[in-house]
Formats: structure tokens, sequence, C-alpha cells
């Protein structure tokens, strides 16, 4: 996804894969705590974090 603002397109930051992969097999483990734990995971990461 891109961003075009007065004609110019800004991307995003790339995330590197490796963090990517860590951070997907880390929720992955949460899963069996089921959606509250998901959710309290990804607030914390995507949210306070980023």
């Amino acid at each position: 996804m891109s961003i075009t603002i007065e004609g110019t397109e800004k991307r995003p930051d790339q995330i590197p894969y490796r963090e990517a992969f860590l951070y997907w097999l880390k929720l992955g483990f949460v899963s069996f705590g089921g959606p509250a734990g998901q959710i309290s995971l990804m607030h914390q990461e995507l949210v306070e974090k980023r």
C-alpha cells in the first residue's frame, strides 16, 4: 500500500522479515489463550510499542 501526497509517492517503512516472523510466531503461541490473549498481545505490540 502506498500513500500519494501531491503527486509524490511515500511508502511505509519496511519491516524486516525476521522481525515479522518472530512476531507472528509469538502470536501463534499465544493463540492457545484464545482471542483475549491475541488481542492483548497485538495491542501491546502494535499500538504501545510502535
